[in-house]
């Protein structure tokens, strides 16, 4: 009954992780033009030119769990 309950448990902790992942992908994707942002099984990866610079510049690219509030 315990690895039932314990597994159960695990799938909802990663859907629930996979939706954040995509809910921040998509609000990466309007907050900041020019950058690309996609969600998977290990997290959100972000891609565009200049984002290096970007980040060191743009406080808000440093704390992307903002945009989920």
């Amino acid at each position: 009954m315990f690895d039932r309950l314990k597994a159960r448990g695990e799938a909802i902790g990663r859907a629930a992780a996979a939706d954040r992942a995509a809910r921040l992908a998509a609000a990466v994707r309007e907050t900041f033009p020019g950058i690309a942002a996609e969600s998977d099984a290990a997290g959100v990866t972000l891609r565009g030119r200049g984002l290096w610079r970007r980040w060191l510049a743009d406080p808000a690219l440093r704390w992307l769990g903002g945009l989920l509030r």
